[in-house]
């Protein structure tokens, strides 16, 4: 039984399409994919389809009536019983429905234009500003982020940015990259699109829309249960790909958002989970566990090693350890590069280039000409 179909029996009790992904029909699944997808993005507002919707997306996937008419079958039933639903299952409804519609039409342009008009089209009636830019500055807490905020753009300049997004990914080409440097670079545009942030509200669920059509005119086949079970964290993702605290020693962090897409777009298996995104999150396999949290960072360093340097650094604790791991894997003989910090790491080029960097400056390691450019080794 392929691996899908196994994943999906597992989860027959709690995702309500199960049967029409073990049934084998590809024109039932293909539609429970949309729905799935669809209802699964509302957990980035956290909210909650009615079990009238999920009744009409059966309806529609067993192909008694169509998505027209199942969009018409929601705004009727609100229109008549919206005073007695609990708070935003209107919104949840007529989004997910809108969303699934979406999904299922083949009609693409890659443009500002078509993306504006996917949030007009998700949150006519439901938003005042429903397809309009917003004209003032925002911030939003976020838990990931301790109650900080990402800066998102400024509202004088957002159409412009907007613009220069599109024009920049239009012209860039995939030729003769591997999968992996597709995925970052994937990764990049959509966070930079996110980013931008351009409407009062809505804009993970537009841009999350817009990109599956998106990776889907370039090939990849993206409506499915990734986007509907990890919604939360693909929105976290974003968030962590676009703060920085260099005082705390926290970079933007592409990594999460990649985990996400290779298993998106490769099938690969990662654990997504919300809580390794919290900028507090400590890894227990890094350290000794028998040691007190505030003490894990104290690992010993080995005597008369350059690392003892590090004890009177005012870097964070991630810094310290990282550069012990790498310090670990290299010792004073090995020559490194970039790709060398993210392969043992696990993170992307920019904080693997901003730690070389830092390293250097702490006069850890020192420059190697004739190994390539980029090339270190750690000072005995």
């Amino acid at each position: 039984m392929p691996d899908e179909r196994k994943r999906h029996i597992e989860d027959k009790y709690t995702d309500p399409f199960a049967e029409y992904f073990i049934s084998g029909e590809p024109d039932k699944a293909e539609k429970a994919y949309a729905w799935q997808t669809a209802i699964g993005l509302q957990d980035v507002d956290k909210l909650q389809p009615s079990a009238y919707l999920l009744n009409t997306a059966r309806d529609n996937i067993e192909g008694g009536i169509s998505m027209e008419e199942a969009r018409l079958r929601i705004e009727r039933y609100y229109e008549e019983n919206r005073r007695n639903q609990p708070e935003r299952t209107e919104e949840a409804d007529k989004v997910s429905v809108r969303i699934a519609e979406l999904l299922s039409e083949n009609a693409f342009v890659f443009s500002p234009v078509q993306y504006i008009s996917i949030h007009k089209r998700l949150f006519q009636g439901i938003y005042s500003h429903a397809g309009k830019i917003r004209d003032y500055n925002i911030s939003k807490k976020e838990w990931v982020l301790d109650g900080a905020s990402v800066m998102y753009g400024g509202a004088a300049e957002l159409r412009e940015t907007l613009e220069y997004d599109f024009r920049t990914e239009r012209e860039f080409s995939y030729v003769d990259l591997s999968m992996s440097e597709i995925i970052t670079h994937l990764a990049r545009f959509v966070s930079r699109l996110w980013q931008i942030h351009i409407f009062g509200e809505g804009n993970i669920r537009t841009t999350a829309v817009f990109f599956i059509k998106y990776i889907r005119s370039l090939g990849f086949h993206a409506t499915n249960d990734v986007f509907a079970k990890n919604a939360w964290y693909f929105r976290n993702a974003l968030v962590r790909a676009n703060y920085s605290d260099l005082s705390a020693g926290i970079h933007e962090d592409l990594s999460f958002l990649e985990k996400f897409l290779r298993t998106l777009l490769m099938g690969e298996s990662h654990e997504l989970k919300n809580r390794y995104l919290h900028i507090a999150w400590k890894d227990p396999a890094d350290f000794n566990e028998k040691q007190p949290i505030e003490q894990l960072i104290e690992q010993p360093i080995r005597k008369n090693s350059r690392l003892e340097i590090l004890e009177n650094q005012a870097i964070s604790w991630k810094t310290k350890a990282n550069i012990k791991r790498l310090y670990e894997a290299f010792g004073s003989e090995k020559i490194f590069g970039r790709g060398d910090v993210t392969e043992i790491l696990g993170i992307t080029e920019r904080p693997a280039t901003t730690l070389l960097s830092r390293m250097y400056e702490m006069k850890l390691t020192e420059r190697i000409t004739g190994a390539g450019k980029g090339k270190y080794r750690f000072i005995a």
